[in-house]
């Protein structure tokens, strides 16, 4: 059990007590305990209505809701870290976004934040940043500043060493998305050259609009082509109607990821050196374990620095390397490389390393006579094949019943601005008011900063109320009342 407070959206607390935690079904759900009574009902919060997630005192988790309200939750125990994983994760699902994300922790202005980067865009907490309106990404003092089209540069810093890798993902990212974009028109338009086509991908960047009259400049018949291919039929006869009676400008935006995982690879292995485990030992010592080793290795010793003394007898010194013969006339002070030995000395120095050629018998006096390891041949460093991620532009598509590229048009007439998708058919039209000046551009960028959602009603989208007008019988005649009023 959890301890909850309800906060209603003028701030005030609604309602507190015990209740089980959980996050099921794609929601936060908080179930109040029995003891609540009738006045205890389960209150159920989905991803995409959760504003933001924070922890305004130590093991108090804060969930500010869409509407303005909150629920903070408290003696989480244990299950506190899980819970914050499993309701950022859940948002991150919701985001819009397209591909997996990167994550980073930073700073922006005087707060920490976490950046997430993902194929389409990036994302600093709540905040969305489309790669078509980021300008410049600059990283200089262990700070990133990214510079974003209509709004002011965004400063992330205290990145320490990942500042060089934040931003060097954020240009990759970038570079890729315009691979794609290119791929894209290049695709949907064979006719046109390298130039034109070069031209259109830099203009038609992806969830830009760009109006029908500076598409036409590029080549004539290049808008009509578009909105032709990318309009469903049922739809066709709709954006005909707006195109003679707004200003018309054409977008395509991706909202699916094409990137595919790495494919085909094998482990490597030395064909020439097949695996020896647990006989890695080499023929290093002379002398074999067990009792005959330790009798070979003590003769040796007694050969050693003492040598075969007057008596004939073993010397008092152990192995060693001198250069003259003991006074008895055998081994001397050492049997290394010395003067008197010569070549002799010299092999027994080698043997005595693990070195030399074995004989069969030194193997009955005690040593070791396995053979040194044969020179293996050269080994087969041939490796398994393997097809790296990489993004499939061949999966970028704006038919079928999936398509990968959403296509809209943004209609800008008399301090409105509708939004119409061109090639799927469940959305409604969305009428905005916007100002005569720059309006279509400015709900241009809300409208990439949601997602494409324009319901959210979040940031300048919730400034600029909407009609939202079904595909009906009706939908011409209240379109002409939006426009006329």
């Amino acid at each position: 059990m959890s301890v909850y407070r309800l906060v209603s959206p003028a701030g005030q607390a609604a309602e507190n007590g015990e209740a089980d935690v959980s996050v099921t079904g794609g929601a936060l759900v908080v179930a109040p305990s029995p003891a609540a009574g009738p006045a205890g009902a389960v209150l159920r919060v989905p991803f995409g209505q959760i504003a933001s997630v924070s922890e305004p005192e130590p093991f108090v988790v804060r969930v500010a809701f869409t509407d303005g309200g909150a629920v903070e939750l408290s003696r989480l125990g244990v299950m506190r870290t899980q819970l914050l994983a499993e309701i950022r994760d859940g948002m991150d699902s919701v985001t819009g976004a397209v591909g997996a994300a990167d994550t980073f922790q930073a700073w922006c202005g005087e707060a920490a934040a976490r950046v997430r980067v993902y194929d389409d865009c990036f994302m600093v907490d709540d905040a969305r940043i489309g790669f078509s309106f980021v300008t410049d990404v600059v990283v200089k003092d262990y700070a990133v500043t990214v510079s974003v089209a209509g709004r002011e540069p965004l400063a992330l810093t205290r990145l320490g060493r990942q500042s060089t890798e934040l931003a060097g993902l954020l240009n990759q990212r970038l570079g890729e998305a315009r691979v794609r974009t290119a791929s894209f028109f290049g695709s949907l338009l064979p006719g046109l050259g390298p130039s034109q086509a070069r031209s259109v991908a830099a203009a038609l960047r992806d969830g830009v609009a760009v109006p029908t009259r500076d598409l036409d400049l590029v080549h004539p018949e290049l808008s009509g082509t578009l909105l032709r291919v990318a309009t469903l039929p049922d739809r066709s006869a709709a954006v005909t109607w707006l195109a003679e009676r707004t200003e018309i400008a054409i977008g395509f935006k991706q909202v699916a990821t094409v990137r595919r995982p790495a494919i085909g690879v094998e482990p490597w292995h030395d064909h020439a050196a097949p695996p020896h485990i647990g006989s890695h030992e080499s023929p290093a010592g002379l002398f074999q374990p067990g009792a005959a080793g330790m009798l070979a290795a003590g003769l040796m010793s007694d050969l050693g620095a003492g040598g075969l003394g007057p008596g004939g007898g073993p010397g008092p010194v152990g192995l060693g390397y001198t250069d003259r013969l003991g006074p008895g006339g055998g081994l001397g002070p050492g049997f290394g490389f010395t003067d008197g030995l010569g070549a002799f000395g010299e092999y027994w120095a080698f043997r005595a390393l693990g070195a030399g050629m074995n004989s069969a018998g030194m193997n009955s006096a005690g040593m070791n006579g396995r053979q040194q390891r044969p020179m293996a041949s050269r080994p087969d460093v041939t490796r398994g094949l393997l097809t790296p991620s990489a993004d499939d532009p061949s999966a970028l598509t704006v038919s079928g019943a999936e398509p990968t590229v959403l296509a809209f048009v943004l209609c800008a007439a008399r301090g409105r601005v509708i939004y119409e998708v061109l090639n799927q058919a469940e959305p409604d039209t969305y009428v905005f008011a916007a100002d005569e000046d720059g309006g279509l551009s400015t709900l241009n960028r809300a409208l990439d900063e949601t997602g494409f959602a324009p319901e959210s009603g979040t940031g300048p989208l919730a400034r600029s109320p909407s009609d939202r007008i079904p595909h009906d019988d009706h939908w011409r005649e209240r379109i002409m009342s939006l426009l006329s009023a």
